[in-house]
């Protein structure tokens, strides 16, 4: 028996609600040849219900599995991952889904440009059930999304130096991943996710085993945020959610990098990982010193209230005290910075609507969307086919060739 083109894996845990809907956005794609993989981290009394099961009993593409025991993010992803047989992987998360038409559109970019990685744009889906109610049915779709070649090294230094967008990274949450490339991951440092934040984990190791990589700007899968995602329950210092994330990940061999004091913002979310991949790749530490990202770390510092910001301060300190000179420094520079409690106040949805000059932000259910599968095919309709494209350009002009262009549309209009 041959293996199929692309492995689609879906780790879950405890997300019964959401993830048949995950499903059908793998099964219902016209490329036929993939296995989709389902791997069942929920707890006892949440696991698959066997009529779901049932439901797939007869579509031999499917397979359903299940630890021996409740697993930490990475461990579970690595696990799940373990089980695939395809020559391309791709792995989401069970609220999330793919884009209706998106496997077709993959095969064609592979075998036209031979690439071992594709990357995409996300759309960005809030389900009707997420905590933070304002951001309930939001829906984001990137307009301006960047078509063409990526080169690794520039754009990993942008990305932990808070000057790029994350999520252009290839990680294996938005990539089509060649077998190989993920071998020659595991050969290296002995596993694929090896952080805290594994699918930005793999953005990181990824290009830089590639050096430069494809991305496409049509958005191919969809991001979800529900109920119980692990990044809305942050944002929404959701305790219950918090709690089960870190009761896994203190189980695991994983653990967090002591050169980082270990809190909650969207700046360590990104740069935890890429630490924890210095550690194979020495090489990687000249790209920001500790210095540094202290420095981004406090001038970005995020907090839900007084009291969270002077807790994240002392824990921030406390990180830095095995090194007195370093120490010092850091008491200084926040005595120079003064972080202060600013609140978040999230506007309802009807009023951030509208074009943000690269973004469509929508209210999904304004137009019958009420899940992932639903938004699947609205995204696969709006976008239709993909066109003819040169995917050798750069996704980021150089400088001097946006300097060419600009002066010739000014003398000639073009």
């Amino acid at each position: 028996m041959s293996s199929p083109f692309f492995s689609i894996v879906i780790p879950t845990r405890n997300r019964y609600n959401t993830l048949p809907y995950s499903i059908e956005t793998v099964l219902k794609q016209e490329f036929a040849d993939f296995e989709l993989i389902v791997s069942d981290n929920s707890d006892q009394d949440q696991t698959i219900s066997q009529d779901l099961i049932k439901n797939y009993q007869y579509e031999s593409r499917i397979k359903f599995y299940r630890p021996p025991a409740a697993l930490s993010m990475s461990d579970h992803y690595e696990f799940a991952v373990s089980r695939s047989i395809g020559e391309y992987i791709i792995l989401f998360g069970d609220d999330d889904g793919l884009t209706a038409g998106a496997l077709g559109k993959m095969y064609t970019i592979i075998k036209e440009t031979k690439a071992k990685l594709v990357s995409w744009a996300r759309v960005e889906y809030s389900w009707p059930d997420r905590v933070q109610t304002q951001l309930a049915n939001q829906m984001i779709i990137p307009y301006m999304g960047k078509t063409g070649i990526m080169r690794s090294k520039s754009y990993i230094k942008k990305v932990i130096t808070f000057n790029a967008d994350y999520r252009y990274l290839p990680m294996i949450y938005n990539s089509a991943v060649n077998r190989s490339v993920i071998e020659s991951l595991k050969s290296k440092t002995g596993r694929i996710f090896n952080a805290i934040s594994p699918d930005i984990y793999t953005g990181y190791a990824f290009a830089w085993l590639l050096k430069e990589y494809i991305t496409v700007g049509i958005p191919l899968s969809i991001n979800g945020a529900s109920s119980k995602s692990i990044g809305a329950a942050h944002e929404a210092n959701d305790t219950s959610g918090k709690a089960d994330f870190i009761a896994l990940n203190k189980a695991s061999t994983i653990k967090w990098p002591d050169t980082i004091p270990e809190i909650y913002t969207s700046y360590l979310g990104i740069i935890e990982p890429f630490v924890q991949l210095t550690k194979f790749f020495p090489e990687l530490r000249n790209y920001i010193t500790r210095k540094r990202i202290y420095q981004i770390l406090i001038r970005k510092l995020e907090s839900t209230s007084q009291k969270d910001l002077d807790v994240k301060i002392s824990k921030i300190l406390d990180s830095a005290k095995k090194d007195k000179a370093f120490y010092q420094w850091l008491n200084n520079y926040i005595q120079k910075v003064k972080p202060a409690h600013v609140a978040n106040t999230i506007e309802d949805l009807e009023n951030r609507v509208g074009f943000d000059g690269s973004h469509l932000i929508m209210d999904a259910s304004k137009y019958g969307l009420n899940n992932v599968f639903d938004v699947s095919v609205f995204i696969g309709n709006l976008f239709g086919n993909i066109k003819q494209y040169n995917y050798s350009d750069d996704a980021l002009p150089r400088l001097k060739k946006r300097i060419k262009k600009a002066v010739a549309i000014i003398i000639w209009g073009v």
